[in-house]
């Protein structure tokens, strides 16, 4: 449809003045809720920048900041003496991945991986890093934290080399405690302990719960960095099915805890490593219950849960735990930066038996990072960074789905993730992700191939891209190389 599109003078739909983001933003959010309910759809032409400032009651540069503001997220068009039309977007017509399907087996997870390489090449700055889920410098708060970093080393003179003991910080455990209310949980400073990133806090966790040979469920496809600590401790992993919506199959969790003796869960419940949902509160509180009937801790990887694309932060399993049995795992990693290495765990009834094994394996944190982000939390705009962090995400991840669905065959499927910046991808059934993760790799191509997310070297036709960094002519190139060599791959079969 290429009509006209007009939208009424004070439409509801458009614009609450009394919102406290600016008011171009507003409009701009407002016009992309009609292009995702349909009301404005691909062709259509929308109001002139004067026609769109009249009739909202805005200035024309207001009105223009929201247009291109639309252009940047992909959302609409110019066309030279035409106007602005809506975009057609190829990643919209592109079906969502499928539920998983694993075979219900316990693996002893034995078989072989190209982690190291996929790690080795992270900072190679010859190497386009679609691989490891981790965000550019570019986007995160470095110089901020950087500066605030230098105070707190001049405040501290040598004392900054001293240890930051177990179970750390009790200025940034306040803060944490503070922040857990937009999780949906009230716990005190008291019930954290500051861990070297989520992997100590994850490692902790299994320690706690579990000893070698136990039986962990997880889900499939997950996080292969989970996959990996269960390797090393000498775990093994029972995959449960996901479903792109709403989460792991809580049926498939009660046949395996009626069948099998289960010594945890591990879960990545709001915006799920690779496939980017958030598991509905409803599912969420009876992942809890279920799993508390049976007497099964659940270990929460909460890592992405700050980084919604629209809307609040969504709620924690923890908020659905009256009885102590969610153990929390986060870190400042994903939104903050990876090298200061500032986790958290928030243990529960485990709680004793994780400080006690946190001060074996590390005894300590670094002082003055930690100190650094507990100013951050408190005095140095977090949460104004956030929204714009989430958002660049956002813009990035969709800029990312356009792109695929342009260079890529159209019988792929892709993810459609609720936060994050990853996406999940299943190529066409007769290409091996591993032969391409290898042709990536020397063409200057990082991506993380399917079999790393299984416990038993299944998904060989799907592959994880990190959205996480800026939109570039690089990024660009390296997507359209990406594509050929796919259906180069699916060609040959």
């Amino acid at each position: 449809m290429n009509g006209t599109v007009h939208v009424r003078k004070g439409d509801p739909r458009l614009v609450s003045r009394r919102m406290q983001s600016p008011l171009y933003i507003q409009l701009a959010d407002s016009l992309e809720g009609m292009i995702s309910r349909r009301s404005l759809r691909p062709g259509d032409r929308i109001p002139s920048v004067r026609q769109f400032s009249r009739e909202q009651r805005v200035s024309v540069p207001t009105a223009l900041s929201a247009y291109v503001l639309l252009e940047t997220r992909g959302l609409i068009e110019a066309r030279p003496k035409s106007g602005f039309y809506v975009r057609a977007r190829e990643a919209d017509a592109i079906p969502s991945v499928l539920r998983s399907r694993p075979a219900a087996k316990v693996s002893d997870l034995a078989h072989s991986d190209p982690l190291d390489l996929l790690l080795s090449d992270e900072y190679n700055p010859d190497i386009v890093q679609f691989g490891s889920a981790i965000p550019s410098p570019e986007i995160l708060p470095g110089v901020k934290v950087g500066r605030i970093m230098a105070a707190v080393a001049r405040r501290l003179g040598p004392n900054g080399s001293n240890y930051d003991f177990a179970p750390g910080d009790a200025s940034l455990r306040r803060e944490i405690a503070r922040r857990s209310m937009a999780a949906g949980h009230t716990l005190g400073p008291e019930d954290f302990i500051i861990t070297v990133g989520a992997t100590e806090a994850v490692h902790v966790a299994l320690r706690a719960t579990c000893q070698p040979g136990d039986t962990v469920v997880v889900e499939s496809p997950t996080f292969f960095g989970l996959l990996r600590q269960l390797r090393e401790l000498g775990l093994k992993a029972l995959p449960i099915p996901v479903d792109p919506v709403t989460g792991i199959d809580l049926d498939a969790l009660a046949r395996a805890f009626a069948k099998t003796r289960v010594s945890a869960c591990l879960v990545i419940p709001n915006f799920h490593n690779p496939m980017g949902f958030s598991m509905p509160d409803a599912r969420k509180r009876e992942l809890v219950r279920l799993a508390a009937s049976r007497g099964v801790p659940v270990i929460e990887d909460d890592i992405y849960g700050d980084i919604p694309h629209k809307g609040p932060r969504p709620r924690s399993l923890k908020a659905f735990d009256p009885e102590g049995m969610v153990i929390l795992c986060s870190s400042f990693s994903k939104c903050v930066g990876p090298g200061y290495r500032i986790g958290y765990i928030a243990a529960g009834k485990w709680h004793d038996r994780a400080l006690a094994l946190k001060r074996v394996m590390s005894m300590a944190g670094p002082t003055i990072p930690t100190l650094a982000i507990a100013e951050y939390l408190r005095n140095g705009g977090y949460d104004r960074y956030l929204r714009t962090f989430r958002e660049r995400c956002r813009q990035q991840v969709g800029q990312m789905r356009e792109a695929i669905a342009e260079a890529f065959p159209e019988e792929i499927r892709l993810s459609r993730p609720e936060g994050g910046f990853v996406l999940w991808c299943e190529l066409p059934a007769t290409v091996d992700s591993m032969e391409l993760f290898h042709q990536g790799r020397a063409a200057g191509i990082a991506v993380a191939p399917g079999p790393l997310f299984s416990s038993d070297g299944g998904f060989r036709n799907f592959i994880r891209i990190n959205c996480g960094y800026p939109w570039s002519p690089q990024v660009e190139r390296a997507v359209g190389v990406l594509g050929h060599m796919v259906r180069g791959l699916a060609a040959r079969k």
